[in-house]
C-alpha cells in the first residue's frame, strides 16, 4: 500500500465517523489527512536519524573495545567490566570480603549489575546517572553503553563515589541476569572451542609439524 493510501485508510478509520456527523467534515477531513501526512514524514525521518547514530555508535565502539568485549556486545547485547577496586560494591551486608573477585554487566539504560563471576552471585545493582547526560534525552542504546564503559574502565572510584547501590532485581529481574550469565558462559564456551579449532588447523599445515595420525 502507497503512504497516501495508507494516510487516506487511516483518516477515514479514525475521522469519517467524527465527521459526518457535524457539518463541514469534508474540510475536516483534509486537514486530518493533512496532519496525518506530516506525522508520517516526521516519523520516518526520526527512525532514519536514530538508525543513522546507532550505526555510528557501533562503530565507535567497535574502536575503543578489545575483540572479545565488542564481540560479547554485538551477540549478547551487553558487556563485562571486570572490577579493579579492591572490594565489590554492594548494599550493606551482602559485600564479599576484600580480594574476592568481581565483575559488572553493562546494558543500556540500565545500571550496572554487579556479580561474582566464580559462583554467579548478584551482589547489586549501581545507579549512575553521568554528568552532562540528560535523561530527558537519552542517548542510542550502543552510546550509552560506550558512555559508561568509559567511565567504569576510567574512573571506577569515581563511578562508585557517585553512585548508589540496591540489593539485586531492582530494575533488572534476577532471572534475567541469571539468564545472560548463563548466556555468556556458553557465548565464551563456542567462543574458546572456535578459537581451539582455528589454532589446532594453523598448527597442523604448519612446515615441520608432524599431523596426529
Amino acid at each position: 500500500m502507497s503512504l497516501d493510501l495508507a494516510v487516506v485508510a487511516i483518516a477515514a478509520a479514525v475521522v469519517v465517523p467524527l465527521a459526518l456527523l457535524a457539518d463541514g467534515w469534508a474540510p475536516a477531513l483534509a486537514d486530518r489527512i493533512a496532519a496525518l501526512r506530516l506525522w508520517w514524514a516526521h516519523g520516518r525521518h526520526g527512525r532514519r536519524t536514530r538508525r543513522d547514530a546507532e550505526r555510528t555508535a557501533r562503530e565507535l565502539l567497535r574502536t575503543c573495545l578489545d575483540a572479545e568485549s565488542w564481540e560479547m556486545y554485538r551477540d549478547l547485547g551487553f558487556v563485562r567490566v571486570w572490577g579493579a577496586t579492591p572490594r565489590a560494591p554492594a548494599p550493606s551486608g551482602r559485600r564479599p570480603p576484600a580480594g574476592v573477585a568481581y565483575a559488572y554487566l553493562v546494558y543500556p539504560h540500565r545500571p550496572y549489575v554487579v556479580y561474582l563471576p566464580q559462583t554467579t552471585t548478584l551482589l547489586g545493582e549501581c545507579h549512575v546517572q553521568l554528568a552532562g547526560l540528560d535523561p530527558a534525552s537519552p542517548l542510542t542504546a550502543t552510546d550509552d553503553v560506550l558512555a559508561h564503559w568509559m567511565a567504569l574502565t576510567g574512573d571506577e572510584r569515581g563511578v562508585l563515589a557517585a553512585a548508589w547501590t540496591s540489593t539485586p532485581g531492582g530494575e533488572i529481574s534476577r532471572r534475567r541476569v541469571h539468564r545472560d550469565l548463563w548466556r555468556l558462559r556458553e557465548w565464551e564456551r563456542r567462543r574458546s572451542e572456535a578459537t581451539a579449532t582455528v589454532r589446532g588447523r594453523a598448527l597442523d599445515g604448519a612446515p615441520g609439524h608432524p599431523r596426529p595420525r
